[in-house]
């Protein structure tokens, strides 16, 4: 039952709450920037209690909103769901406004792929004294690690075992994997980075060259990416970096399910959208077939 006080309670201080409450369940700076945000559009809009708040409050609000992409529109409704679905476990609301609303439905982006030979020119292009970004970039780019979770790699995390190299990684929603580190030449990089930097624990990648800053910054990370690729003029998003990766092992035959373990996908069907490979690829294996066929008709 909710408490006398709870018809005063604005909507201000109920997202304060949420927001507190997304911290101590350790969700990423990341996802709380991305909520903050959202619910800040929301306040803009409406300041008054928060059992007030109605479905025709939403609609409303989501009429504001028509000027945002699809995307983001679908973000703003989804940090909607979580904040009305908190309130009403909370007891704090007797009916949850969103059930209601109808959910924008987006079609799975199309992901450009981009080969190896277009992303090592990208990375050649990052001066040889700037070690932390063209660590930061290839780590991505060999593991498929989202931008956040290679941000979040503390010395900590890990293992240069000779030929067990790995490190631990947390992803979304917490879940915590291995990622096999299997390519010689990141973990040269890695061996190399760590001695001349002396870094003993903390953040692999640090905001300043000193080596006393936290961790780098997702927005500065994007920005410097944009001008590597401006400079070896190549349209490239960092994101493509982890798909370049994924490409590479489907196309290498590994399976789906080890792909999926390895980027951190809860579904098998987000690994499945990086599973389109190019017509040559397609082409190679029919022709294969073909001889293979042929050979023992």
């Amino acid at each position: 039952m909710k408490s006398p006080n709870t018809n005063e309670l604005t909507l201000e201080v109920a997202v304060a709450s949420f927001l507190a409450d997304l911290a101590h369940a350790n969700r990423s700076a990341h996802t709380r920037r991305g909520y903050t945000t959202d619910l800040r559009r929301l306040l803009n809009f409406y300041s008054g209690r928060l059992t007030a708040i109605t479905t025709d409050h939403i609609r409303k609000f989501l009429d504001t909103c028509t000027h945002l992409s699809p995307a983001t529109v679908a973000r703003q409704q989804a940090t909607l769901a979580s904040f009305f679905n908190w309130a009403y476990c909370q007891e704090l609301i007797e009916t949850n406004p969103m059930t209601r609303i109808e959910r924008v439905k987006l079609s799975a982006p199309k992901l450009n792929s981009m080969g190896r030979q277009q992303i090592e020119k990208i990375l050649a292009a990052i001066p040889k004294s700037e070690a932390r970004d063209r660590l930061l970039y290839r780590l991505i780019f060999e593991t498929g690690l989202r931008i956040g979770e290679a941000l979040a790699v503390y010395i900590e995390d890990l293992n240069l075992t000779t030929d067990d190299e790995h490190v631990n990684v947390v992803g979304k929603g917490g879940f915590r994997r291995t990622v096999l580190l299997d390519d010689k030449r990141l973990v040269a990089m890695l061996r190399t980075y760590l001695k001349q930097t002396g870094y003993k624990y903390g953040p692999l990648f640090r905001a300043q060259k000193n080596g006393r800053g936290g961790p780098l910054r997702y927005q500065s990370v994007q920005q410097k990416w944009a001008l590597c690729c401006q400079k070896a003029g190549i349209d490239c998003t960092i994101h493509q970096l982890r798909h370049a990766h994924a490409t590479e092992l489907v196309n290498g035959g590994v399976s789906l399910a080890t792909i999926r373990k390895r980027l951190g996908h809860k579904n098998l069907q987000t690994t499945l959208r990086y599973a389109e490979e190019s017509d040559a690829t397609a082409d190679a294996e029919i022709r294969t077939w073909r001889r293979q066929r042929h050979q023992h008709s």
